[in-house]
């Protein structure tokens, strides 16, 4: 039996001949650029693309033009950021509306020289990543290669590249310099390992710093997301003598299974110790107590994200205002 053979693949020019339009004027509308193309025209020729199926060659175009409309994003390194999966969604969202297209790139070991090299290759407009894998030649090597424009992420600006920053120990801070402004002096801090490790050992950094400025304790306890990892964590806080006054829980997660831990051996929240998380998940805002947290405003961060790196592509510097809006937010409820 001889081989089915696929179909032919379709072409610009078979959406040029059933439009009843010249091949340039197909790549001006399904390209999007700015030469004039009259309405009635343009939806001819989207009709034709959509009948025939056709897809335009992405690679090509990008070869052609020697960079696309694509914003490369590396997959984090870490797979528990918080709102990582949300900020992704959003930003590719964002970033539809201005006429670019996210590209998530997914080697998460991929940085500095080595990773630009991978990068460059797919040609894209622009790269957005953390600064730690955006070295000073890693930049340089991506700028070489075209790239338009590369926008960073840090706890603080770079000096060889625009940068929106972004502390998420940032929550952690503010959780705690909350919690002593309430008059706790004796906090503790959740600090949990594994794959969290790395992010959790900033954040307790972060509480043990405030603590000390306001001249007050700060408990590290360290534990795991697990039936028994919290419960026998804080078992002794059963004793008042050993409880502290109020605990940011690195997360929303652990805060709340924190207050179930809490409430089966009789100590209540927050008239006994008050709970901090962060992330605000929408649990918090259900259950009872209802939990205070700090968070990132991810939508709002997705939207500072691509707006920047548009107008990067568009030749302008960064808008110092929005990014300076980029900041971690306390939101007041029953836990603290």
């Amino acid at each position: 039996m001889s081989a089915v053979l696929p179909p032919p693949r379709p072409t610009s020019a078979d959406v040029a001949r059933r439009a009843g339009v010249s091949r340039a004027t197909v790549s001006h509308v399904l390209n999007g650029t700015d030469h004039p193309i009259s309405e009635p025209t343009r939806r001819r020729v989207l009709a034709a693309a959509r009948e025939l199926q056709y897809a335009p060659n992405a690679s090509a175009r990008a070869l052609r033009a020697g960079r696309s409309n694509t914003v490369l994003l590396p997959m984090p390194v870490s797979l528990s950021l918080p709102g990582q999966d949300t900020f992704i969604e959003h930003l590719d969202r964002e970033l539809d509306k201005l006429g670019l297209a996210l590209l998530i790139h997914g080697d998460r070991g991929a940085s500095g020289v080595k990773g630009a090299r991978s990068w460059a290759e797919l040609r894209p407009a622009a790269v957005y990543l953390d600064a730690a894998r955006g070295t000073r030649p890693a930049v340089e090597l991506l700028h070489r290669a075209g790239v338009q424009a590369v926008l960073l992420s840090s706890v603080q600006a770079v000096p060889y590249a625009p940068t929106i920053p972004l502390d998420q120990a940032a929550v952690a801070r503010v959780a705690a310099q909350y919690l002593v402004d309430r008059g706790h002096r004796r906090l503790a801090c959740l600090v949990p390992g594994g794959g969290r490790a790395a992010l959790a050992e900033r954040r307790w950094a972060a509480v043990a710093e405030v603590a000390r400025a306001a001249g007050a304790s700060a408990e590290r306890v360290d534990c795991e997301l697990t039936e028994d990892g919290v419960a026998s964590a804080v078992a002794h806080w059963h004793d008042p003598a050993r409880r502290p006054e109020a605990v940011y829980a690195f997360n929303d997660e652990f805060a709340l299974a924190l207050i179930e831990t809490l409430r089966r051996i009789r100590v209540g929240v927050p008239e006994d110790v008050a709970v901090v998380g962060s992330g605000n998940q929408p649990l918090g805002a259900i259950l009872r107590p209802a939990l205070t947290t700090v968070h990132f405003d991810v939508p709002a961060l997705a939207r500072v994200v691509a707006t920047s790196i548009r107008r990067l592509l568009d030749g302008h510097a960064l808008d110092a205002a929005a990014v300076k809006a980029v900041a971690a937010q306390l939101i007041v409820r029953e836990s603290a």
